[in-house]
């Protein structure tokens, strides 16, 4: 390649190069606005997939069982969001 097309490409390619905020709000996009039922039978839909997944694995029931600590971060906003939660008086 001489170098003059290596240097068009590498302009060509800088062009369409996105940052990761960019590539994240191209693939959210097209949920933006979705209802909560709609974005509901997606997380339905991948947990369907995901057990499908699962249950073609020799160790499903291992893999089933395994479970990652939770992070003290995690954690926290788990417990900030349900005593939010409850102070609105629900339960």
């Amino acid at each position: 390649m001489s170098s003059a097309r290596s240097a068009e490409f590498l302009r060509r390619l800088e062009l369409n190069r996105k940052t990761l905020r960019q590539e994240i709000e191209d693939d959210i996009a097209p949920l933006r606005g979705l209802s909560l039922e709609q974005r509901g039978a997606i997380v339905e839909s991948v947990c369907r997939d995901t057990a499908a997944i699962l249950r073609g694995r020799p160790d499903f029931a291992q893999a089933m069982q395994a479970q990652e600590p939770r992070s003290e971060e995690s954690l926290q906003t788990w417990l900030r969001l349900v005593k939010r939660y409850r102070a609105h008086g629900r339960d």
